[in-house]
């Protein structure tokens, strides 16, 4: 038996050797196709990430148009707000300001009215005294003397007793209203001249 040992050993010996060139050959063949593999995966990685990159660009770039376009709509709402309050604005200042211009007209009209009336009281005060009735001091102010004056004056002379300056108790007393709308008195009429008519 102890022949056989070596024998055995021998055998297992070169038939490992006959073997290892075909187990050398399966492992290349593996690390071949492993690497073929891994190559392929790599380029399906790198297609993928690039797919997606591009997908993301243009979903960021969409999203930029999108974003960009709302500022654009928002600022094109703001200016014609801001336009709308304007035009607004300018309508109230325009229509305050042609209120305040009535109003001081109608001031200067109603002063102008005060000074023509104190005027015409004054010369009818004056007048009256002159007519022998007291109206009180002369100063231009239709007080309660001067309206019984002018009752008085109204009731002698037969005129409606108003205790008012109205036209025919001015035209009595003589007194001219200083009123811008007063009808002046009529000039007086003029022939005319025969010579300077006939050569």
């Amino acid at each position: 038996m102890h022949k056989f040992i070596p024998l055995a050993c021998a055998l297992a010996l070169s038939a490992t050797w006959a073997l290892s060139p075909a187990s050398a050959a399966d492992v290349k063949d593996k690390a071949v196709e492993t690497k073929d593999t891994v190559k392929d995966k790599a380029v399906e990685t790198k297609d993928t990430v690039k797919d997606k990159a591009v997908e993301t660009k243009d979903t960021i770039k969409d999203k930029a148009v999108e974003t960009k376009d709302t500022i654009k709509d928002k600022a094109v709402e703001t200016k014609d707000t801001i336009k709308d309050k304007a035009v607004e604005a300018k309508d109230t200042i325009k229509d305050k300001a042609h209120r305040v211009k009535e109003k001081i007209a109608d001031k200067m009209h109603h002063r102008s009215d005060d000074r023509v009336a104190m005027t015409d009281t004054r010369a009818a005060q004056e007048a009256l005294k002159t007519q022998g009735i007291d109206p009180g001091p002369v100063d231009g102010r239709m007080g309660p003397r001067t309206r019984a004056a002018i009752s008085d004056y109204q009731r002698r002379e037969n005129l409606p007793v108003t205790g008012m300056l109205d036209d025919a108790t001015m035209a009595k007393l003589n007194v001219r209203s200083s009123r811008s709308d007063a009808v002046p008195a009529a000039s007086p009429t003029t022939q005319p001249d025969v010579k300077k008519q006939n050569p």
